[in-house]
């Protein structure tokens, strides 16, 4: 069984930016109905605000995309949609973010507070092109509990990535978010296949 404890356990958020998540985001559009449905937002805040009060250290995996990243010679369907939608801007790595961007607003107290760590971000989806798997061993992480979005895409990417460089994952499945139920559920089918443990919010937080 799972047995997660603040010394030797991380929550790691995939992409707690307003471009899916929140109103007026490029991609929220497409996010809104499953958002809606599980109750994310909330969710994830909750999730946050409840390890914090914990003990547990909160590490953040966010999505940028440069100017420079609308050269790549070559993309997949995930790829494409974020360019086309011109999500995740940023105009290089010594200027804020762009609105869409941007944390979520409600989640800034979170990943602002001291003991939080945001990894460089993640170019695709999982956490291969980023920092987040040295700075867990920097910390002598060995478990991880992953929410964010999208469910299917990055959360999965991450799940599966983790679990293959040897830690020991749940999932928070109703802190995630799909663009449709059926990918939604596709990412949950995975998460039980391959994940320790898949939990709601509500397990979560009791078995933190």
């Amino acid at each position: 069984m799972f047995r997660p404890h603040p010394n030797n356990t991380a929550i790691v958020i995939t992409d707690p930016q307003n471009d899916f998540l929140s109103p007026g985001g490029r991609g929220y559009h497409l996010t809104k109905d499953n958002i809606e449905q599980n109750n994310t937002l909330q969710n994830l805040e909750l999730l946050m605000s409840t390890a914090l009060n914990k003990g547990y250290q909160l590490f953040m995996s966010p999505h940028y995309l440069y100017p420079h990243d609308y050269g790549w010679k070559f993309t997949g369907y995930e790829q494409n949609m974020l360019l086309g939608l011109r999500m995740y801007q940023v105009t290089n790595a010594y200027t804020p973010p762009s609105v869409g961007a941007d944390f979520v607003h409600s989640f800034k107290p979170y990943i602002f507070d001291r003991r939080t760590i945001v990894s460089t971000p993640h170019k695709v989806a999982g956490p291969q092109t980023n920092d987040l798997i040295y700075q867990l061993r920097q910390q002598r992480k060995e478990k991880t509990i992953i929410a964010g979005v999208l469910s299917n895409i990055c959360v999965e990417s991450h799940m599966r990535h983790l679990i293959e460089n040897g830690f020991e994952t749940a999932v928070v499945y109703d802190a995630t978010a799909a663009t449709s139920e059926r990918d939604f559920q596709a990412a949950v089918t995975n998460y039980k296949a391959f994940a320790s443990a898949t939990w709601t919010t509500q397990e979560a937080i009791s078995y933190l």
